[in-house]
């Protein structure tokens, strides 16, 4: 047998195993609709890890599920396509104008995003950071990362939640951005939200010794205004962790300014009408 004709051979063996082998990959993936037990039963045989953080998530834990289908749909062809678009996530998480979505929107990465999204190539892996600006899918699910819990604090009041998922951030930011840059933005963030903190601690303070003096119904507008600082807080949050001034800002600090400077003007309103009603 001469040289060629071993070549010849040898290529034909070849290929015919990546045929067969294509053949069979190809055979693997369903076809038309699938519901989420399919998803689960097959990806825990290919990727176990993934399923658990699923598992672990808010997202396994709420009602109604938020499950495989909710967020890929049901082609297995479009699947990944279909979960990474911010619109999948908006949807679910109280739309355009909601806090979570428009502190993001309003930062520099959402207004890129909201520009250049149709130009995006939606079938492209995330991890490959083939797109200019991140959108909820880069950050949330970075590396594939089902546990959307990994990049959320438990307590908006505790300094020391901060390091629990510092590492988690940096993992993310650090594709783009260099260390030094993303220590100095959290460096910033924190000691924002410590102000923040500040306040929300000086309203309750005033909220708890006024109450030795008043009663419950007394103190409905102040406990109310106490809830709208706590909403503001998380304000103050959102906009530091999409990086966008007005959640930082317009949303945030002078709004949490003006609900203790309403406190105060509450609880001494109360001050006055127990002098004034004094016999």
């Amino acid at each position: 047998m001469n040289t060629n004709k071993f070549r010849y051979y040898i290529l034909i063996f070849i290929l015919s195993i990546i045929s067969t082998q294509l053949y069979a990959k190809n055979k693997s993936i369903p076809s038309g609709n699938i519901d989420n037990q399919t998803c689960i039963e097959c990806h825990e045989k290919i990727n176990p890890q993934l399923i658990n953080d699923w598992k672990n998530s808010i997202h396994a834990r709420t009602q109604p599920v938020i499950d495989c289908v909710s967020c890929h749909g049901s082609l297995h062809k479009k699947i990944a396509a279909h979960a990474r678009p911010d619109k999948t996530c908006i949807e679910c998480h109280g739309g355009d104008k909601s806090p979570a979505v428009h502190s993001y929107t309003s930062s520099k990465h959402g207004i890129i995003m909201r520009l250049e999204k149709n130009t995006y190539d939606w079938q492209q892996p995330l991890a490959q950071a083939n797109y200019r600006a991140p959108g909820c899918s880069y950050c949330h699910m970075h590396d594939s990362n089902h546990n959307i819990n990994s990049l959320s604090r438990a307590s908006l009041m505790d300094k020391k939640a901060a390091d629990n998922n510092e590492t988690s951030i940096r993992s993310v930011c650090q594709d783009c951005h260099a260390p030094r840059y993303i220590t100095r933005l959290l460096v910033n963030g924190e000691n924002m939200l410590e102000i923040a903190r500040k306040k929300v601690r000086e309203g309750n303070g005033l909220i708890e010794q006024a109450s030795a003096l008043f009663s419950e119904s007394e103190l409905k507008p102040a406990r109310q205004l106490m809830e709208k600082m706590q909403h503001h807080l998380k304000n103050v949050y959102l906009g530091v962790a999409h990086q966008s001034p007005d959640y930082q800002w317009w949303h945030g600090h002078p709004a949490l300014d003006g609900d203790l400077l309403n406190i105060k003007g509450s609880i001494s309103e109360l001050h006055r009408n127990k002098v004034n009603h004094k016999p």
